[in-house]
């Protein structure tokens, strides 16, 4: 199996790894030592649209665990329900969305069951998130540096001229060229770079306790990429933040991430330390992720992409294992309920059928 490693990547120190003993389908989070209580802690979390076209299925069982400063990435492919779970956690679902079942804690507040005005109290201050295309994100009409204001006067406890003066200083920390002019500048006068990272100093304007980057290189060159990364990855470790990173980039998982949840079709199917998942992926799904990402050791004509599609989530008739119909290595044992089993500490997989 071809491996990607995180051990030449700027990274910054991880905590001591969190026991991971029965996190995702049906039996709740991996188990948790008395002294280290997750911050977010998400526990069989079942989502469902409801859409002209039939209810899609979109999350089923799913449990998540994040502890104070370190970095989580959730890896799948486009339609696994990464972003799905993220807006579940914020409280930011579609009015077509209906929670099925499951509990958000956060720091010990529920936050599936809090008021309205209650989550606007927490996003922006405790928690935080980088949507996927920050020229969407931000108002086109109004100035960058006034949206920073905006979180500044609501979340921040700072008022009048210090304001506009904890904007800039926000600005030159994310590394913005000339900050008090582009304090001026709307959003359409700026690079998708430094849009970002306006984004990125919106997120971090009330110093959360927790972050989560939906995908945030997306439409990025290479070196932009790598900047905004390292960025994140800086601010985090200077303010013990914990982070979950949201992205079907393999790769920037394996730098940048110090434990990995795999999603697929709206189930986790595998939890892993980073290092631990790709040395030896667990699940085949996994397996054919990492076959399916460039390396600069590897051409191109040795990719191998992952067979079939994802099924269709409105289906009435979804196998236990929403990859069955996709792997070479299923039989009669793969329509028995899906569970997470760990076969090693702080390795957990949902599959009858494990490498």
């Amino acid at each position: 199996m071809s491996q990607i490693s995180k051990s030449e990547a700027t990274h910054y120190p991880a905590p001591s790894p969190p026991p991971h003993a029965g996190e995702g389908q049906g039996g709740g989070n991996l188990a948790t030592t008395p002294t280290r209580v997750p911050l977010l802690n998400v526990e069989n979390l079942s989502i469902e649209f409801r859409t002209r076209s039939g209810v899609v299925h979109a999350l089923e069982n799913v449990a998540l665990s994040v502890f104070k400063g370190e970095t989580v990435g959730i890896v799948g492919e486009s339609g696994s329900g990464k972003s799905v779970l993220a807006y579940a956690i914020l409280g930011l679902l579609d009015p077509a969305a209906r929670v099925i079942s499951g509990d958000v804690d956060f720091g010990g507040m529920d936050l599936r069951h809090a008021t309205e005005s209650d989550l606007q109290e927490v996003r922006g201050r405790e928690l935080s998130m980088i949507f996927q295309s920050p020229r969407t994100a931000l108002n086109p009409i109004r100035k960058a540096g006034r949206q920073i204001d905006d979180i500044l006067r609501h979340h921040g406890n700072v008022a009048g001229p210090a304001i506009q003066a904890k904007t800039i200083e926000l600005l030159t920390r994310v590394r913005i060229p000339d900050p008090a002019r582009r304090y001026h500048a709307y959003p359409f006068e700026l690079s998708g770079g430094m849009c970002q990272r306006v984004m990125i100093a919106m997120a971090l304007a009330c110093e959360p306790a927790l972050l989560i980057a939906d995908e945030p290189t997306t439409g990025l060159d290479v070196t932009t990429q790598a900047a905004i990364m390292d960025l994140i990855a800086e601010l985090g470790a200077r303010r013990h933040m914990a982070t979950i990173l949201i992205t079907h980039d393999l790769g920037l998982a394996a730098q940048y991430c110090d434990r990995i949840v795999v999603m697929h079709a709206g189930h986790v199917v595998e939890v892993a330390d980073t290092d631990a998942l790709f040395r030896a992926p667990r699940h085949p799904y996994t397996a054919r992720l990492i076959e399916a990402t460039p390396r600069a050791d590897r051409s191109l004509r040795s990719l191998a992409s992952i067979p079939g599609n994802l099924p269709d989530l409105r289906r009435s008739d979804l196998p236990a294992c929403r990859f069955a119909e996709r792997c070479e290595r299923r039989d009669a044992s793969c329509d028995a309920p899906l569970q997470l089993n760990a076969p090693e500490p702080n390795h957990a997989v949902a599959c009858w059928k494990p490498l």
